[in-house]
């Protein structure tokens, strides 16, 4: 592997913030009544797409719809900061929990606007081809 390029999507630190967070989501979550079950499954289901859409747009053939998987993942990460506070609002999970992760996705969504950002400039300069360079590292 050249020295700075990406050849997996599971080495970029943005990918692992957010797997991490699914992973602590999924964690949360299990504590949820019965009755909450449809709650814990929108907030896992959300929290999976954010990885899956990024890995999807990582091994996709141009970078325009790289950066379209990156929006759906911005997208999916939003929804499941809705679901933990909502979660949070009605006695499921402590509010303390439900804080702290959401300073970390807010952090992991810094770190994926800025890749958002760095593709677009490289696809003005370039064009939609996916060439290497795009994937290294920003």
């Amino acid at each position: 592997m050249e020295k700075g390029k990406l050849t997996d999507v599971e080495d970029m630190p943005v990918y692992r913030a957010f797997f991490g967070l699914a992973l602590e989501v999924e964690r949360i979550t299990s504590g949820c009544k019965s009755e909450f079950r449809w709650l814990r499954g929108q907030a896992l289901r959300s929290s999976g797409s954010v990885c899956a859409n990024m890995a999807e747009g990582f091994f996709s053939q141009y970078s325009t719809e790289y950066v379209q998987a990156l929006y759906r993942c911005r997208r999916e990460a939003y929804e499941t900061i809705t679901h933990l506070r909502y979660a949070a609002r009605v006695d499921q999970l402590h509010a303390d929990a439900v804080d702290r992760i959401v300073c970390h996705y807010n952090e992991a969504l810094q770190q994926l606007a800025n890749l958002i950002a760095s593709i677009e400039r490289k696809i003005t300069e370039r064009g939609k081809s996916k060439v290497s360079s795009v994937l290294k590292s920003s």
